[in-house]
């Protein structure tokens, strides 16, 4: 009886110990990546550069970021001797900023300042804003001019009495306005931004083209 005893025993510690042993096995083993995943990321669409669609890409992040990915963050509506465009003219002009860590393409998008015209200024092919980058755009109607070749020049300038200006989605879109700012009278080479930087309300500020808004 003592031995049959004993023999149980010893079968059910062997069962113990190929069950702990299979565990480790599956433990030690390595993860292989989700296909369906890498099936859904191979089948997104991208230029010859390797550059995302503007629409799948503003798709993907708004789905991530609260608001747009691109925020209008700073701007000068009287700008009389603060900063010159590339054709060492001081014009009015508008920052925008990237919120992420991926450069983001702007083809398509638009910017106006009526609102029954939201598709005043295109912006021209192959516009890119850096990943957490800035982006200048000069208000200054020199979009015809054959010596503005360098920089973005739009076809409107801002009022120094007020009004709105708005970046607007692509057309496959809808042209949904994606972030705007009414402002009233401004005062000459005073800045008029976000703090805090990319996220906040906009007040009177130190001018900071290009770079992140500090206060005055």
């Amino acid at each position: 009886m003592v031995k049959f005893q004993l023999r149980i025993i010893l079968i059910l510690l062997g069962c113990v110990v190929f069950i702990s042993c299979e565990k480790a096995s599956q433990m030690l083993e390595p993860v292989m990546p989700d296909t369906d995943s890498m099936e859904s990321m191979d089948s997104m669409d991208t230029s010859d550069t390797g550059m995302m669609d503007t629409d799948k890409m503003m798709d993907m992040m708004d789905a991530v970021l609260e608001g747009s990915p691109v925020v209008i963050n700073e701007l000068m509506a009287d700008n009389d001797n603060t900063v010159p465009d590339p054709q060492g003219d001081y014009d009015d002009w508008l920052e925008l900023h990237n919120r992420t860590d991926m450069a983001l393409p702007l083809t398509g998008l638009y910017l106006s300042d009526k609102e029954d015209n939201p598709t005043k200024w295109a912006f021209p092919e192959n516009t890119v804003i850096p990943a957490n980058g800035y982006l200048i755009v000069w208000l200054d109607e020199d979009h015809d001019d054959e010596n503005a070749t360098e920089g973005l020049h739009a076809n409107f300038k801002l009022s120094k009495g007020g009004e709105t200006v708005m970046l607007v989605d692509t057309d496959a879109r809808g042209n949904q306005v994606l972030d705007s700012v009414t402002f009233g009278e401004q005062e000459t080479d005073v800045a008029y931004g976000r703090l805090p930087n990319g996220t906040g309300d906009f007040q009177v500020l130190q001018a900071t083209p290009g770079v992140a808004n500090l206060g005055e």
